[in-house]
C-alpha cells in the first residue's frame, strides 16, 4: 500500500507540473514584404520648342518708326527678337560696308552699330553666336524696295548678307511710310508670313522680298516672278531682267511678294512664295 501511494503521489505530482508549463508563444504573424517603388516612368512627350527666335534689323536706323512696328508685332505675337541696327539712317547703301560692328546696348535686347546694314547683320550674327536666330528680318524700311531696284537697297542688302550666311531672311519695306503707325499693317502681314511658313521656314539663300503699302491693310497681293541676286563682296548686282518696278500696283493698295535667290541659295524656282500664295493680305 505504501508503495502504490507514493507511485500514485509522483504522478499526481508529474501531471500537475504538466498542466502548469507555460503555453509556447505563437509563432510571429508574417510580416509583409517590403515593396520596391518603381522608377518613374519617362516623360511621354518631348519639351515644348522654344519660340522662334528672330534678328531684326533695317537700313532706317535702331529706332527708325518702321523697325519700331516690326519689332512689336514679332514680339505680340510671341517671337524671341533681338534687335540690332544702324545708329542712323542708311538707306540706298546696297550691300556697302565700312566693317563697323561694335554694338552699343540701347535697350534690353535693341544694340545699334555704327556700321552699314550688312555690318548690323554681321554684328547681330556673332551677339547671338551661341543660340543662333532661326530668321533674320530686315525692315519694315520706309519706302519701296522692288524690281531690279533691290540692288540699291540696304534693307535687301541685309536680308541678302543673312542669306548667304545660312539664315532665311525676309526684307520688308512699306511704300510711302513715314512713321510707325503707317507701318503697323506691314508688320502685321509679316507676322502672317513668319506663321504660314512654321518652324521649318524655308532653305538658306532665300530672301522673301515683301512690299506693302502704308497705312490700311493690302486690298490684295501680287505674286511677282523670282529674281536671282547676286552678292559678291559689297556689290549686288541682278544678272537677269527682272520684274517691273511695282510703284503702280503699291500706289493701288496692292501688296507685292517676291522670291529673291541669293547667289548659292536654290536657284530661281519661286517655290517658297507659291507657298505663302493664300496668306491674307
Amino acid at each position: 500500500m505504501t508503495g502504490r501511494l507514493v507511485v500514485g503521489t509522483a504522478v499526481l505530482v508529474f501531471c500537475a507540473a504538466c498542466s502548469a508549463a507555460p503555453a509556447a508563444p505563437p509563432a510571429p504573424a508574417p510580416q509583409p514584404r517590403a515593396q520596391t517603388a518603381a522608377p518613374a516612368a519617362p516623360p511621354t512627350t518631348a519639351a515644348a520648342p522654344g519660340p522662334l527666335r528672330v534678328l531684326l534689323t533695317d537700313d532706317d536706323g535702331w529706332d527708325a518708326g518702321g523697325i519700331t512696328a516690326m519689332r512689336g508685332a514679332l514680339r505680340d505675337a510671341g517671337y524671341d527678337v533681338t534687335l540690332v541696327a544702324p545708329d542712323g539712317n542708311r538707306s540706298g547703301v546696297g550691300a556697302s560696308s565700312d566693317g563697323r560692328t561694335e554694338v552699343e546696348e540701347k535697350d534690353p535686347g535693341v544694340y545699334s552699330v555704327e556700321g552699314m546694314p550688312v555690318d548690323a547683320v554681321r554684328a547681330g550674327l556673332e551677339l547671338m553666336r551661341a543660340d543662333p536666330p532661326d530668321l533674320v528680318v530686315s525692315g519694315t524700311n520706309l519706302g519701296h524696295n522692288s524690281g531690279t531696284g533691290v540692288v540699291e537697297s540696304g534693307t535687301v542688302g541685309a536680308a541678302a548678307t543673312a542669306a548667304l550666311a545660312g539664315v532665311p531672311a525676309i526684307a520688308s519695306s512699306t511704300h510711302q511710310g513715314t512713321s510707325e503707325d503707317d507701318c503697323a499693317a506691314t508688320a502685321d502681314y509679316v507676322v502672317r508670313l513668319v506663321q504660314a511658313l512654321g518652324p521649318e521656314l524655308f532653305a538658306p539663300g532665300i530672301v522673301v522680298n515683301v512690299n506693302y503699302p502704308a497705312g490700311d491693310r493690302a486690298s490684295e497681293v501680287r505674286v511677282r516672278d523670282p529674281l536671282v541676286v547676286e552678292l559678291d563682296g559689297e556689290e549686288m548686282t541682278v544678272p537677269t531682267d527682272g520684274p517691273d518696278d511695282d510703284v503702280d500696283l503699291l500706289d493701288d493698295g496692292v501688296a507685292t511678294l517676291t522670291e529673291l535667290d541669293v547667289e548659292g541659295g536654290a536657284g530661281a524656282s519661286g517655290a517658297v512664295v507659291e507657298r505663302l500664295r493664300d496668306v491674307p493680305a
